[in-house]
């Protein structure tokens, strides 16, 4: 029998003969198949949160077909849920004082910030935008917890000292 040792507290064991970790189930992992375990892990733990962002990305985009679109050629083809919605909640409604704010507007590819008065097209062009925020935010705490979890259980040789994350 191989010699173990606990690496926390319900968090894995490390085979120090073989120089493999057991986590959750999965006996004689790598360390680079124990990062992969608890990347995965973390980021099903994290789902909750990026179903809103992954919610707000897809409202967002132009999936409803529009006639008569004006340069339908240079901006996007069609109109969002976001866009619908934001626009029957607040109808005409504009910023006060005559303001009028950027909105991106286009293509990704040719993305420029036209401004407006309308809050309504405001909202709805900033929609999809938000959620990619909260999308990449999600990621960086999940590399994070990963790293930090991964740490706790891998021998001192295999943590990761990465500066970024």
């Amino acid at each position: 029998m191989s010699a173990k040792r606990r690496s926390g507290v319900g968090m894995g064991t490390i085979d120090e003969r073989n120089r493999t970790y057991d986590y959750h189930g999965h006996a004689n992992v790598t360390s680079g198949e124990l990062f992969d375990l608890i990347f995965i892990e973390q980021l099903a733990d994290a789902l909750g949160i990026t179903t809103e962002a992954a919610s707000m990305v897809l409202i967002g985009q132009p999936f409803i077909p529009v006639s008569g679109k004006l340069s339908a050629a240079t901006n996007t083809p069609g109109t969002s849920v976001a866009s619908i919605l934001s626009r029957k909640l607040l109808g005409d409604t504009r910023f006060p004082f005559g303001l009028r704010l950027g909105a991106p507007m286009g293509k990704l590819s040719k993305l420029k910030m036209v401004p407006t008065s309308k809050i309504a097209t405001f909202l709805g062009r900033w929609v999809p935008f938000v959620g990619y925020a909260e999308l990449i935010i999600t990621v960086q705490l999940v590399a994070i917890r990963t790293r930090q979890k991964y740490n706790l259980i891998a021998r001192p040789k295999d943590r990761i000292q990465w500066t970024s994350f």
